[in-house]
C-alpha cells in the first residue's frame, strides 16, 4: 500500500479497495462483495465506517445494495443519447451579460437530510448559499446550494462579482461525478418574487437537483429553479417562443 494511501480516511481506503477489485474485473457484475462485518474486520474499523464506504459506492452507481442479501457489483449504466439543453443562463455567461444577487451566504448546522446528501454527520457545519442568477438584470434562475466547507474553505469570503458560484466551485474542486434529478413543480411565493414571475409563470417551473462529487467526497448539493420558458430539453430544433 502506497504511503499516500495511509493518509486516507479508513472509509476511503475501503472504497479504494472495492473500486480496485471492480475495475480490475476480479469482481465482475453481479458479484456479492464482502459484507460490512467482513470489511470492518479486514480493515480494523467499525461496521458504521464500512457501511459508509459501501453506501457511497452505491450512491455512485458501482454497487447495488439488497437488504438482507448484501451488496453486489452493479451493472454499468448504459449511455443514453445526449440531450441538448438550451439554457439562457449559459447564453448570458457567454455574452458577458451575466450577474447574480446573493440572498444568503452563511455557515449552518446540517439537517439530517442535508448531512445524508453530503455524506456528513447531522449537525456538522456546512455552507449554505442562496442566489438568483440574472441576465441584464432579469432573473433567470433561483439556486440553493449546500457545500462541504472542507472543499471550499474560503467560500464565505467570496463576492461572486465576476464568477458564478458553480463556476467557482468547479474551478476550486472540479466535479468528478454528478447526479441529476429534474422535476416539474410550481415556484414558492418567495421564489416567485425573486424570479419576478407572474402567477401563470410560477406554476410552470423546473427544479434541477444536482449532487457533485470531487474525487471521493461529495462537494455540493444544489436545487435550481428555472421558469420553464428558460429551459429546453431535446435537440435544438426550435428556441422557446419561436414559431413556424
Amino acid at each position: 500500500m502506497a504511503n499516500r494511501d495511509l493518509k486516507l480516511p479508513k472509509f476511503a481506503l475501503i472504497k479504494q479497495y472495492v473500486q480496485g477489485q471492480i475495475e480490475s474485473a476480479d469482481w465482475p457484475v453481479g458479484t456479492c462483495i464482502p459484507s460490512e462485518t467482513e470489511l470492518a474486520t479486514t480493515f480494523n474499523v467499525s461496521r458504521m465506517t464500512a457501511r459508509r464506504a459501501l453506501q457511497e459506492l452505491a450512491d455512485q452507481g458501482l454497487l447495488s445494495r439488497v437488504p438482507g442479501r448484501g451488496s453486489f457489483v452493479a451493472e454499468p449504466e448504459v449511455p443514453v443519447a445526449q440531450v441538448e439543453i438550451y439554457n439562457q443562463l449559459h447564453s448570458a455567461q457567454t455574452a458577458g451579460t451575466y450577474s447574480n444577487r446573493i440572498i444568503s451566504l452563511e455557515s449552518i448546522p446540517a439537517s439530517a437530510k442535508v448531512a445524508e446528501l453530503l455524506h456528513m454527520a447531522s449537525g456538522d457545519v456546512v455552507y449554505q448559499l442562496i442566489v438568483v442568477h440574472l441576465d441584464r438584470g432579469r432573473p433567470l434562475q433561483w439556486q440553493h446550494l449546500y457545500i462541504n466547507p472542507l472543499l471550499a474553505p474560503a467560500l464565505l469570503k467570496q463576492k461572486f462579482n465576476k464568477i458564478s458560484p458553480d463556476d467557482y466551485l468547479q474551478w476550486l474542486a472540479p466535479s468528478t461525478s454528478t447526479q441529476h434529478q429534474l422535476t416539474a413543480l410550481s415556484a414558492s411565493a418567495s421564489q416567485r418574487l425573486e424570479l419576478e414571475l407572474t402567477i401563470d409563470e410560477a406554476a410552470a417551473c423546473l427544479q434541477l437537483a444536482r449532487r457533485c462529487w470531487h474525487k471521493q467526497n461529495v462537494r455540493s448539493f444544489s436545487l435550481s429553479l428555472y421558469p420553464a420558458s428558460h429551459y429546453l430539453l431535446g435537440a435544438n430544433l426550435l428556441h422557446p417562443g419561436e414559431k413556424l
